[in-house]
């Protein structure tokens, strides 16, 4: 994988030395599993096993859409990383193996789940991973990620307030007051509340809106499909990970 990707895959996770329970097991490093509660590691080791596991998810990719561009990959190889397997066996899978790359990015963003809910931090980074979708060259610069302090960016003039696009993708999503959209309306809310009061938009990040837009109906409709059906349950951030590296 292009460096940039790798790159952006450990923002994404950011880095914490002492294991930390998330959802489902104990990690350390780069998002990477500990080896016991409390487990600290060094700069160094976290590079090895962050190689290791990103390796172990880009071969789990490999076998499953070795025909698609190298970004296509990069995404999901990031989205293995992150919440293990189960999308070889979902409609995200099936995309992949019909090359339906509409069927892929559709089903692509409803990956913003874990412990049951839907979380600003997994719809900021399936965003970020959403644009390496269909990129077939290595990337000549940054690639964008999801931090969790960064502005959600629009695409709208400067200085425009920043919730405007994320009011007007809301408006335009389906609308309801069940509760099982409650968690995909308490995710848009808080992208709203975190992103700030304004932020400027450099000319490179036009699809931001758009990809929201889609984001916000996707969200919507993933709660009501799930009021039927749920295989995706949560995204199960990395608790799957232990079919890597059991």
């Amino acid at each position: 994988m292009h460096q940039n990707y790798l790159d952006a895959i450990k923002t994404f996770e950011g880095f914490t030395p002492k294991a930390q329970w998330d959802y489902a097991q104990f990690t350390n490093g780069y998002g990477t599993k500990a080896l016991y509660p409390g487990e600290a590691v060094s700069p160094e080791e976290a590079e090895r096993r962050f190689a290791s596991e990103i390796a172990a998810a880009r071969n789990i990719v490999e076998k499953h859409a070795a025909g698609w561009d190298e970004g296509t990959k990069a995404a999901l190889t990031s989205l293995t990383f992150n919440a293990g397997t189960r999308w070889i066996n979902s409609g995200l899978g099936e995309a992949v193996r019909n090359q339906d790359i509409e069927g892929v990015k559709q089903s692509f963003l409803q990956y913003t789940k874990a412990g049951g809910e839907v979380l600003p931090g997994l719809v900021r980074r399936r965003l970020a991973e959403f644009d390496w979708i269909g990129s077939g060259a290595a990337p000549s610069g940054a690639i964008p990620t999801a931090k969790p302090t960064d502005p959600m960016v629009a695409a709208a003039p400067a200085a425009v307030p920043l919730t405007a696009p994320l009011q007007s993708a809301a408006v335009n999503a389906p609308s309801t007051s069940s509760p099982q959209f409650e968690p995909a309306q308490r995710a848009v809310t808080a992208l709203i509340e975190d992103s700030g009061a304004t932020a400027t938009v450099e000319s490179n990040d036009a699809r931001s809106a758009q990809n929201l837009s889609m984001l916000v109906s996707l969200m919507f409709d993933l709660q009501m499909r799930s009021a039927l059906a749920d295989p995706l349950k949560s995204s199960e951030p990395r608790s799957e990970r232990q079919e890597r590296t059991a």
